[in-house]
Parts: structure tokens; C-alpha cells; sequence
């Protein structure tokens, strides 16, 4: 330390070294014990010498917003002590966002500033902080009415188009398509993969998006399935948040979960239609809606057939009787209708015999007058035979002859006329190919052989060239 004067007051300047020794000295002095000490990570590495770095923070519980911040350090004598105590006592891994209650004392450094050196840790507060964090999560889920939409939806009968949210080189995804695949009753099941971080801070965004992502192509799927194997319950900790428990909630298909081992239980499997707690489990979850339907349809088909053959054997024994009484039932049949007729001809012969004694009068009148009708018949007959005798039948005969001749010859004369070979005479030519008449240019072709008949003879001739009159056409 120096000390320097001037005209207007004196001024006493320290040296850096020194001004951060004095504070240290205050800090030291101040604070000299240890302090329980709430705080979240925000960051945590660990050196290769095995010392462990992080920074403590402490958040607005209202904007979400940062109000302090302070590094800390876990010297590596101490760091592998506490490492696995906390993380046995609460199965979680200390990492970004966990609450912790740490004992410390406060240094200050000329170097390195400010620091808080952990000495011990107490794992039932941050238990207990997580369960209060779950507690919150749950509240709101109801308090908004959520938390069961997805369980009541309708599951579908056959859940054969699932899409699958899950990382594509996690062991329980293969495990899940490998049952899928290979079941044992060949059904045919079509799987879409999502890809999405199953744990780590980005895993909760990640599995949203997936969601997103089959919402847009809802139509081409029956359900969703959200897979991830075991691990630590801190590994977990994502599927216990609000923001993928909301996604899950009101996901318009039914949402199957198999996250984690038969110990955990996460509020994402909570708020799913069906929780099952490893991929395996999921996988033989689906197969067994279709054990399950091929069981339905084998009690169907066996009550089918018990009834159809109840109903065969009570028809086959209808059929039995009906043929041993066949004869019986024919005879009593036929002589009940022989007694109907015979009373039927009785009734007839009656009715008929009654009908002639009262139409008797009629018939013999109708007859007198028929009689006398066919006797006049052949009387005007006889006249119109005479008058045609008298009136000279044979000359009309001869008459109509001689003009059925004129007109026949008339038709002769008509018929020369037009005779062919009295054409030709008249200069006119036949034209024939293979010995049929031409009558148009458009039926002879190039090249073709043509005979034209005149009236004293005949010549052959070849076709060279063709013109047709369009007009004609």
C-alpha cells in the first residue's frame, strides 16, 4: 500500500492483489461457518482431476426469470462421496434443473472471485421438491380437466397403424418392432418410427414435436405408442412435466406408453390411455387386442356351427317323421279328396240335371230355329247358283282369259326391252371381271384383267390407270 498527496486531497491507492486480499479478509471474517443453501442447477461438468464445477442459480417463481447467480465447487475428495449418496438415496442424477439443499462455505479467491465450496448435501429435500413438483404438475392437469381426455377415448378394435415415438437406436424400441414383426399369429401390424431424445434437457421439446408431428398425418394412424427403456428415475424426469403430459392429454388418438421399469410411473404414462411399463410390455399389450379378437371371432364361429347344426339335426328329424308318415298322411289325403269329389259330382250332376229340366224349352226352341236358319242358308245358296248358271259363266271365262293374255304379252315386250344382249346390238358394251358386271370405276383396281362382251364377240384388257369423276360420286 501507498499513499500519494496532491494540492486538493489525499488519496490512499491499493494495489489490486491488495484490494481483492482486503475483501477476501472481509468475506472470511463475515462469513466464517458453513450455510444450508437452496439453489437449481443451471450447469454441472466434471474435471478430469475429478473436481466437480457448477453454477447455482435461483429463479422468480412468477416470470421464470433468473435473481441470482453463484459458482460452486465440489473438491474430488468430497465429489466422490456425495455423487453417490445423493444419487443412490434418490435415484436421480444431479444435472440441469434439479433443486438441491447443499451446505457451504463462502471463499473468495484474488483469482477466481467468489465461489461456494460444497460440503455436503441433503438428498431428502430434493425428493421432496420433485414430488412437490409432480404434485403441481397433476393439480394443473386437473384444474384444467385434461387429465383423462385421452383415457376416454374409444381404443380401436384393431390397432394395425401405430405411430411410434421413440429414439430409433434405443434397445427398447428393437425389442418392441422385433415382437411386432415376428409375432407368432402372422398379424400384420405397420409401424411409423418418430424420432425423438427419450432423456437430457431437450427430450421433452423433442417428444412434442413428435407429437406434432403425427398429429398432422392423424388419419393414417390408430394410436400412438411412446417408447423408452429403463434407467434412472432423474432419466425419467422429462415425462413428468406439464408440457409433454398436456401433448399426451388431449392427443386426439389413444396414447400407449412404455416408459421405463415395473418401479416407475411417470405422469406421461398417467395422463396416456394405457400405461405399460417397458416396450415389451407395449408390444404384448397390442398383440393381445388381436388374440383377443381372433378369440371373439373363434367363439363366434363355434357358436355359429353348434346352431346351424342344431337346426340342421331338428330339420333332418322333421324330415324323418314327415317321411315315415308320408304314406299315412298321402292315403288320408287321397280319401278326403275322393270324398270331395265324389260329393263335388253328386253336387254337379244335380246342379246340371236341375239346369237342363229348367233350360229345357230354351234348347228345344234354339233348336227349331237353328233348323230352320240352315234351311233358308241353302235355299238363297241354291238361288245365287242358278242366277250364275244362267248369266253364261263360260263366256266371262273366256273374256277375262283373253285380257290376262294381252297384259302377259305387254309384259314380254317390256322385258326385250331391256334385254341385255338387245342392248348390246344397240352399241352398248358389257364390262366384266371375273365374270361379274362392272358398274363403278371405284371396283377396279390397277392392274386388274377386264373382258368387255360386244354383240359379235369379246376382248380382254388390262387396267393401267384409273380416274374417277368425283362428281359422280
Amino acid at each position: 500500500m501507498w499513499q500519494a498527496r496532491n494540492d486538493n486531497m489525499d488519496t490512499t491507492k491499493y494495489t489490486l492483489l491488495e484490494l481483492t486480499g482486503m475483501i477476501g479478509k472481509t468475506i472470511s471474517d463475515s462469513f466464517p461457518g458453513r450455510y444450508w443453501v437452496i439453489a437449481e442447477i443451471n450447469e454441472i461438468r466434471e474435471n478430469v482431476s475429478g473436481h466437480c464445477y457448477l453454477e447455482l442459480i435461483e429463479k422468480d417463481p412468477d416470470a421464470d426469470s433468473i435473481l441470482a447467480r453463484a459458482r460452486a465447487t465440489v473438491w474430488a475428495y468430497t465429489w466422490r462421496l456425495l455423487k453417490p449418496y445423493f444419487e443412490t438415496s434418490t435415484s436421480q442424477n444431479l444435472g440441469k434443473g434439479i433443486m438441491i439443499l447443499v451446505e457451504v462455505t463462502i471463499e473468495f479467491h484474488e483469482l477466481y472471485g467468489l465461489s461456494l465450496n460444497i460440503k455436503d448435501i441433503d438428498p431428502v429435500y430434493t425428493l421432496g421438491d420433485l414430488e412437490r413438483r409432480r404434485a403441481e404438475t397433476i393439480r394443473q392437469l386437473e384444474e384444467e380437466g385434461i387429465i383423462n381426455m385421452n383415457k376416454a377415448l374409444p381404443f380401436p378394435v384393431i390397432p394395425s397403424r401405430i405411430a411410434v415415438i421413440s429414439s430409433p437406436l434405443a434397445a427398447g424400441y428393437e425389442d418392441f418392432i422385433d415382437q411386432i414383426r415376428n409375432n407368432p399369429g402372422k398379424y400384420r401390424i405397420d409401424t411409423t418410427l418418430f424420432p425423438a431424445l427419450m432423456q437430457g434437457n431437450g427430450a421433452g421439446k423433442s417428444v412434442t414435436d413428435a407429437l406434432d408431428k403425427v398429429f398432422e398425418k392423424e388419419n393414417m394412424f390408430d394410436l400412438v405408442v411412446i417408447l423408452r427403456g429403463g434407467g434412472s428415475a432423474g432419466d425419467l424426469n422429462c415425462f413428468n412435466t406439464y408440457e409433454i403430459a398436456a401433448h399426451i392429454a388431449q392427443f386426439p388418438l389413444p396414447v400407449v406408453t412404455g416408459i421405463g421399469h415395473e418401479r416407475d410411473h411417470t405422469i406421461a404414462g398417467m395422463v396416456a390411455h394405457t400405461d405399460l411399463k417397458t416396450p415389451t410390455a407395449a408390444a404384448e399389450f397390442l398383440l393381445g387386442k388381436f388374440q383377443e379378437l381372433d378369440q371373439k371371432i373363434g367363439t363366434l364361429g363355434n357358436r355359429l356351427t353348434s346352431e346351424v347344426s342344431r337346426i340342421l339335426e331338428q330339420n333332418k328329424q322333421m324330415i324323418i317323421n314327415t317321411l315315415n308318415n308320408f304314406p299315412l298322411i298321402l292315403n288320408n289325403s287321397l280319401i278326403q279328396k275322393g270324398r270331395q269329389l265324389k260329393s263335388t259330382g253328386s253336387i254337379l250332376a244335380r246342379s246340371a240335371n236341375t239346369f237342363l229340366q229348367q233350360n229345357r224349352h230354351k234348347i228345344i226352341s234354339n233348336h227349331s230355329r237353328f233348323r230352320f236358319i240352315i234351311k233358308n242358308c241353302f235355299l238363297r245358296m241354291k238361288g245365287r247358283m242358278e242366277e250364275v248358271s244362267t248369266n253364261n259363266l263360260p263366256g266371262r271365262t273366256r273374256e277375262l282369259i283373253r285380257k290376262r293374255g294381252d297384259r302377259l304379252l305387254l309384259y314380254e315386250t317390256t322385258v326385250g326391252l331391256v334385254d341385255p344382249v338387245n342392248i348390246i346390238r344397240k352399241g352398248y358394251t358389257l364390262v366384266l371381271k371375273d365374270g361379274r358386271i362392272i358398274k363403278n370405276a371405284k371396283d377396279i383396281a390397277t392392274e386388274d384383267v377386264l373382258e368387255t362382251k360386244f354383240h359379235d364377240g369379246r376382248i380382254k384388257s388390262k387396267v393401267l390407270n384409273i380416274n374417277i369423276n368425283i362428281n359422280n360420286l
